[in-house]
């Protein structure tokens, strides 16, 4: 038989290593900032893809709207890769029984989980969805 306290030991002491660890790359990933950067607009984002900050020049903001959105996306975009390339730089070195758990948080998918598509309505559904939005304001009154 094993010797009980000294496995519960053991266990108390990989546990607080673990800890120990993952504050260390909770720290590491919390100072995680990615930058992309195009002609007079530059985007920088922490390691979850969030902006951070967000300069354009001023040459930049007499751009067409279609301009300057395009270039803000495309930086974000880079940013984003530039982040998620530092994060995982962090997680390769990470404590091994701590990698699959780290991968699952930010390894995952880049965007969270779009909806399928949905199809276009036919001209009987619209009429119906009409038919009962009016029926429902009629019975519950326009004004509530």
């Amino acid at each position: 038989m094993t010797d009980l306290p000294a496995w519960e030991q053991q266990l108390q002491q990989n546990l607080a290593e673990i800890r120990r660890n993952s504050e260390k790359i909770a720290e590491a990933v919390a100072t995680v900032r990615g930058r992309g950067e195009t002609r007079g607009v530059t985007v920088e984002v922490d390691a979850a893809g969030d902006i951070t900050s967000l300069q354009i020049a001023p040459a930049a903001m007499r751009w067409h709207n279609n301009q300057l959105s395009t270039a803000i996306t495309d930086c974000h975009r880079r940013a984003r890769a530039d982040a998620k390339a530092k994060a995982e730089r962090i997680m390769q070195r990470a404590d091994p029984r701590l990698q699959a758990p780290l991968r699952e948080l930010f390894g995952g998918n880049d965007s969270p989980q779009k909806p399928p598509p949905r199809r276009p309505m036919t001209e009987a559904e619209i009429q119906a969805a009409d038919d009962a939005y009016f029926e429902r304001m009629n019975r519950s009154g326009w004004g509530k």
